[in-house]
């Protein structure tokens, strides 16, 4: 089960991050102290690391849904002999 965990995570943080990067938005908008907003654009830095944080936080999601489905299914077996 460790090595497929492992998997599963190098994978989906790669599949998300990639997808996240290609697809992602590069414009924020800003707000000056008047009201006016502004579009502003992420520096190449600013991007890769808003990113690779949006990367982290889907691959722990998925990671806990794989978790709790091999769980669900041990359970199950166990239930089952």
């Amino acid at each position: 089960m460790n090595n497929k965990f492992w998997k599963v995570a190098g994978f989906s943080f790669l599949i998300v991050f990639v997808l996240a990067y290609w697809l992602g938005e590069r414009t924020v908008m800003t707000t000056d102290v008047v009201g006016n907003s502004s579009p502003a654009l992420l520096t190449s830095s600013e991007y890769f690391f808003k990113t690779v944080g949006y990367s982290l936080v889907i691959t722990a999601v998925i990671l806990l849904v794989v978790y709790l489905i091999n769980l669900i299914q041990k359970k199950s077996r166990k239930q089952s002999s």
